[in-house]
């Protein structure tokens, strides 16, 4: 898959390209999971390169079957994040789940509120990639930067989400955004 979408720059940060991840992307994704506050928010852990092409190919597949599209985020070229589209699984909702991490180095300059913006206003547009009446955002009930994005990007805190380990062994907010109404005369 080639998509790629574009995120505008702004006043004072460059443009954001979000593109399918590459095989020779491993040596960075390795590296990225290697800092302590992915590895203590992320449920997923990639320790080497078995890690990280096997996770590459669980994202092949949800591109093949439009269950899961997982975009690096690049800015000038280099890469300083990921971004994840994908069907909720979380039981009873139909909702389509968004998420994210950025690099230690690209926090707290708004790379990921940016996308989230950028990738909600794709989802509810004429696209036809993956069904979007509502997006929810979910993270660690802790995760007071994923909070604080996913109020900035016009998602509210919907419910809490229980504990459900082994895999999610804390609670979790979930943010949702509803698809905007369309405009009368449409």
């Amino acid at each position: 898959m080639t998509m790629t979408l574009s995120v505008d720059p702004t006043a004072d940060a460059p443009a954001l390209t979000l593109r399918p991840w590459r095989e020779t992307d491993i040596p960075a994704l390795v590296a990225a999971y290697k800092d302590p506050a992915m590895r203590r928010w992320l449920y997923t852990v990639i320790d080497d390169e078995d890690g990280a092409r096997a996770w590459l190919d669980l994202n092949e597949r949800g591109w093949a079957d439009g269950t899961r599209l997982t975009f690096v985020i690049e800015e000038d070229g280099r890469l300083v994040g990921h971004f994840l589209v994908k069907t909720s699984d979380i039981p009873g909702s139909s909702a389509t789940e968004v998420g994210y991490w950025t690099l230690a180095e690209a926090r707290g300059r708004g790379i990921a509120s940016r996308c989230v913006e950028a990738v909600s206003q794709w989802l509810f547009g004429p696209q036809d990639r993956i069904a979007a009446e509502a997006l929810e955002l979910i993270h660690e009930a802790g995760n007071e930067a994923s909070c604080r994005v996913a109020n900035k990007s016009g998602y509210e805190l919907e419910s809490i989400v229980p504990a459900s380990p082994p895999q999610y062994p804390n609670e979790g907010h979930r943010h949702v955004r509803a698809r905007p109404p369309m405009p009368s005369g449409s």
